[in-house]
C-alpha cells in the first residue's frame, strides 16, 4: 500500500516568525515530495495540554500512515527525550513532556520509540530549535517510508511522561468532569464526553453546573439559546462544551483549565 506521505504540523509559533517556514524546509530537504498541513500553529505558547487536545481529537480526519508533528517544547535542550509512537495506524512524534497523554490514555499503542538515531538529523542541531533540526528530519523520513523501528529503541509507555488530567467520575448521582481547553471564542470543553451522557436516562438530567452557573438543557446548536445566554453542546469531538451564543462563555464564567464541571443526574 502507497503511503500518503502526509505530514501535519501542531506548534505554539504563531506565524510573525520563520520558524514554521524553516521547519516545512527541513521536512523539504529530506522529502522533497511530503505533504504538509498546517493543523494549527496558534497553541497558546507553552501550553502543553492544549496541544494534546488538539491533537487527540484531530489525527483520525487524516488518512491511515500520517506522520503527525507536535512541537509544543517548554524543555528545549534539557534532558527531555523525543519519542515516536504509532497509535491507530498514526505516527506522532513529540517531546516526551505529555503532549502525547490522551493518545496513551486511549491504549491504542501499536509502538513507541525513542528518536537517538544520528543519521537522520542534520550535523549542526541547534540546541534551541529541535522542531527543525530533529523531529522535522525524522518526520520526513518516517513519511517517506521510514520504519519506525529504525528511529530509536523500542520503549515502555509507561516509563513517558503523562499529564496530571483527572479522570471523568461517574456514579449515581451523575457526572464530574474537568475544564481541558478554551478555544479563542472562549468556549469551554470538557472531558465530559457524549458517551458518558448517554449512561444515565435523559429524564434524570437535572443540569449542568460550572462556577456558579447552571445551565438547564443541552442544545443542538449554538442558536438554539438567545443571544448572550450560556448553552451547553456536544461539540465536534463528542465533548461536552460549555458555551455562550456570540459570546465568551470562559470570560463570562470567569472560569479556567482544571475547574470542575458537572452534570447532575435526579433519582428517578
Amino acid at each position: 500500500m502507497k503511503l500518503p506521505n502526509l505530514i501535519t504540523l501542531t506548534t505554539d509559533f504563531g506565524l510573525q516568525d520563520p520558524f514554521v517556514g524553516q521547519i516545512k524546509g527541513a521536512i523539504l530537504r529530506r522529502n522533497i515530495n511530503a505533504r504538509i498541513v498546517d493543523l494549527t500553529h496558534a497553541i497558546d505558547a507553552h501550553n502543553i495540554l492544549g496541544a494534546a487536545v488538539t491533537i487527540r481529537s484531530s489525527y483520525h480526519y487524516f488518512p491511515r500512515e500520517s506522520v503527525h508533528m507536535i512541537v509544543v517544547d517548554p524543555g528545549v535542550g534539557s534532558q527531555r527525550e523525543i519519542i515516536a509512537l504509532m497509535a491507530d495506524n498514526h505516527i506522532f512524534i513529540a517531546p516526551d513532556n505529555g503532549i502525547l497523554t490522551f493518545m496513551m490514555r486511549d491504549k491504542n499503542i501499536q509502538a513507541a520509540h525513542r528518536i537517538s538515531n544520528r543519521s537522520l538529523f542534520p550535523t549542526e542541531i541547534s540546541a534551541t530549535f529541535h522542531g527543525r533540526d530533529i523531529i522535522a528530519p525524522v518526520a520526513a523520513a518516517l513519511a517517506d517510508g521510514l520504519d519506525i523501528t529504525d528511529v530509536g529503541p523500542a520503549i515502555d509507555i509507561k516509563d513517558c511522561v503523562q499529564l496530571d488530567i483527572p479522570k471523568t467520575q461517574l456514579d449515581e448521582h451523575g457526572i464530574t468532569g474537568r475544564v481541558i481547553h478554551v478555544d479563542r471564542f472562549g468556549n469551554i470543553q470538557t472531558t465530559i464526553t457524549s458517551g458518558n451522557i448517554s449512561l444515565y436516562q435523559p429524564s434524570s438530567f437535572a443540569g449542568i453546573f460550572i462556577r456558579s452557573s447552571k445551565i438547564n438543557a443541552i442544545s443542538s446548536t449554538y442558536s438554539d439559546s438567545a443571544e448572550g445566554e450560556l448553552l451547553a453542546v456536544i461539540d465536534s469531538a463528542g465533548h461536552l462544551e460549555i458555551a455562550r451564543n456570540r459570546g465568551n462563555a470562559a470570560e463570562h464564567i470567569g472560569c479556567k483549565i482544571g475547574d470542575p464541571v458537572s452534570v447532575v443526574m435526579e433519582r428517578e
